[in-house]
């Protein structure tokens, strides 16, 4: 039906609604999926309806203290986070507004150790505790409704056995915790199984149309379907990674996507797409014309691929290893945490 409606139209339309109707509409048909990633839109968007964006960067200076700081993308406003603890360490983040954190200030908060929090509206609301005498080593929330609020929190922590043998296989092995909001409860899966020797790689996983990625030192991509809570391993589309310098998983319009430098200084991005299908959609080389390397820009800020202080206004990262850095995205509307109220 909206084939019918010319782009200013849908333009007009799209920018009437809220952040949580938009995303619902980008997946009502490829034409509105489209412009709801267009850069014109979302900048006419976001000071429309007053939406906050950028990236959260968490600095660990080598203290029990952590420095949380917003850096604003261009056009939106700046989130002060100084209300958070003291020692906060956020474990994850969504573009719908919410992150996972984790404290030991039990002053301010109690006995509990995990929280989830709105920051743009300062709410904060503790968690049951998952079984933290075990080190959490990846983190991811992923929002399955915004309206009533649903979602999980997925929590990889290593066993006191980290390397196990069963049948004279090695494989290296990780706890699975998943907090879900509707039964306010974790739950322990079974052990994750890796091969022997693999674990996830840096930065944060990804989070695409219902599922959490994250890229694996193999290669490989490991895959958490939030529906069905199956994990998953399939290929990246990068076979042999000794010819390429740099590899990440990206979130490219509202896909998962996988951007590579190879040695000679171009770049790839590739798109997933139905089947665990690549399809490659750009080739980036040195010698590009202005407004395409504006554009690798603009996918390499936004996917958290920050090697020094030009990305950012605020921010000035000397060794990219004390940071770490979550993207961020909310209206400023209060939410009821629970997912029961709306």
């Amino acid at each position: 039906m909206d084939s019918k409606l010319n782009n200013d139209l849908k333009i007009k339309i799209l920018l009437r609604t809220s952040l949580k109707t938009l995303d619902a509409m980008s997946c009502t048909s490829k034409e509105f999926e489209k412009l709801t990633y267009h850069p014109h839109l979302i900048n006419l968007f976001k000071k429309r309806n007053d939406i906050v964006s950028g990236i959260i960067v968490e600095t660990n200076n080598k203290s029990e203290n952590y420095i949380n700081e917003f850096a604003p993308s261009s056009g939106s406003k700046y989130i002060d986070l100084s209300f958070l603890p003291h020692n906060a360490r956020i474990k994850a983040s969504s573009e719908h507004g919410i992150v996972v954190f984790e404290t030991s200030d039990s002053k301010s908060y109690g006995l509990n150790s995990y929280y989830v929090c709105k920051l743009a509206t300062k709410q904060v609301l503790a968690l049951p505790n998952p079984k933290t005498k075990y080190l959490t080593q990846k983190v991811a929330i992923i929002v399955l409704n915004s309206n009533p609020l649903h979602y999980k929190i997925v929590r990889l922590s290593r066993p006191v056995y980290p390397i196990s043998q069963t049948q004279d296989k090695l494989y290296t092995a990780y706890r699975c915790e998943i907090f879900n909001s509707r039964t306010w409860s974790w739950k322990l899966q079974n052990l994750l199984k890796l091969p022997f020797r693999v674990f996830p790689t840096y930065p944060q996983p990804i989070t695409a149309r219902g599922s959490i990625y994250m890229l694996l030192t193999n290669n490989n991509i490991l895959k958490f379907d939030a529906y069905s809570e199956i994990w998953s391993i399939f290929l990246s589309p990068v076979s042999d990674h000794r010819g390429y310098e740099f590899r990440q998983l990206v979130k490219y319009e509202g896909r998962l996507g996988f951007g590579c430098k190879r040695l000679d200084g171009s770049w790839e991005i590739w798109v997933l797409g139905i089947n665990e299908l690549w399809k490659k959609i750009n080739v980036f080389g040195e010698d590009e014309d202005v407004n395409a390397r504006k554009r690798l820009n603009e996918v390499h800020s936004s996917t958290i691929l920050v090697y020094n202080g030009s990305t950012f206004d605020k921010v000035v990262v000397t060794d990219i290893r004390s940071y770490k850095f979550f993207v961020y995205r909310s209206d400023f509307e209060p939410t009821d945490l629970t997912g029961k109220l709306e």
